[in-house]
Parts: structure tokens; sequence; C-alpha cells
């Protein structure tokens, strides 16, 4: 009988290793050198559409990360869409109020793409569109809620962390939660059981 795969996690992110940590996956983390800025600027050269930029992020972080062969390198990307525009993380506090304050009373998507690479190749890919329904809200509260959270919500496309207090800010979610916060979870531990690298 063969040894289990290797799983590596090929990003920096505390969540998405948080994620797999508590669904018992035994992994290793490494982030990649992957400039994202260039991706996606490449990608609206050649007329992709946000859910094929998500996915070429997340294939781009996979194929990023040298790992031993038979490791199975898990790549993911996220991008916001609201009225067919996407966003970026917030730069600053300032940009933060700015994006609850648009997305506020509103709904929009969070495009998260999944990307398996093995031997220098993806072999598996999966793409989920979870859609959040921000409550509305006056300026005190946006306020509260930024003073409360700090600078770790830059870390967030939304200015927001719906695992912790931001989930204050919603009327509804709508989708697989584990994609909200980085990692479609569920989809994910099914590949990786098919590939023997998981006993159950």
């Amino acid at each position: 009988m063969s040894p289990a795969p290797r799983i590596v996690l090929a990003s920096g992110s505390a969540i998405r290793a948080a994620i797999l940590t508590g669904a018992g996956v035994p992994f290793e983390q490494k982030s990649p050198p992957v400039d994202e800025d260039a991706i996606k600027r490449a990608a609206m050269v050649a007329g992709l559409d946000l859910e094929e930029t998500a996915m070429k992020l997340a294939e781009a972080k996979a194929l990023g990360v040298a790992a031993e062969p038979d490791a199975l390198v898990i790549g993911a990307d996220q991008i916001l869409e609201f009225e067919g525009r996407a966003y970026d993380k917030p730069r600053t506090m300032d940009e933060a109020r700015a994006r609850l304050f648009t997305l506020q009373g509103a709904a929009h998507t969070l495009i998260n793409a999944v990307a398996v690479a093995r031997r220098g190749e993806i072999v598996w890919r999966n793409l989920s569109r979870p859609q959040l329904t921000m409550r509305n809200m006056d300026p005190a509260e946006i306020d509260a809620y930024l003073a409360a959270s700090g600078e770790p919500i830059l870390a967030s496309v939304g200015a927001y962390q719906v695992e912790k207090l931001g989930a204050r800010l919603f009327d509804r979610i709508e989708g697989d939660y584990f994609a909200v916060l980085g990692l479609a979870l569920f989809p994910l531990l099914g590949f990786l059981r098919a590939q023997g690298a998981l006993e159950f």
C-alpha cells in the first residue's frame, strides 16, 4: 500500500490554515511567490471574466510552490464582485470604511477558486460563488465595527471577517460558508479522500 500523499497549502492565509486544521487535515503551509497584480493585469488584457481570473490566481499559487513530486498542493483565491466590478483588499482603514458604506444594504458575491496541483500540473479545480447580503447600517455602526475589529480586516476583500465580529454586519449568507472564509472545504475534502490523502 502506497503512503498517503502529503498536502501542502500554498497560502500564507491564517484563516485557510485554520479551516484545514479544524477539519483535521494534515498539511504544511508555504507562501507562493506569485505576483497577483501581474496575473490580474494579464487576465484583463486576455479578456478573462472574474471567475476565470480567480481560477488563474489559484492555479498560479498551486503551481508556484515547490513540493515533493507526489504532494497535493492547494492554491486558492477570492475575488469580491459587486455590481459587476471586482474589489481588491482595502489598503487602509479609510478604504475599508468606504468599502463597507458601498456594500451595506445590498448583496455581493465572493468568487472562491480552489486548484490542486500534483507533479507540476493542475489536477482538480473548484469554483464557488456564495452570496452575502449586508444589512443597512448607519455611519456610527460602521465606525464602531472598524474600531472594534482593527486592521486585521484589511486582510479581507470585503473589509469584514464573518467568523468574527463581521457576522454582525449581515442579514444572510447563501452558499458555502467555508468558501466565504476563503477555502471551499467540502468539495476539497472529497477530492483529498479520493486521492487517498485522508483516511475518512
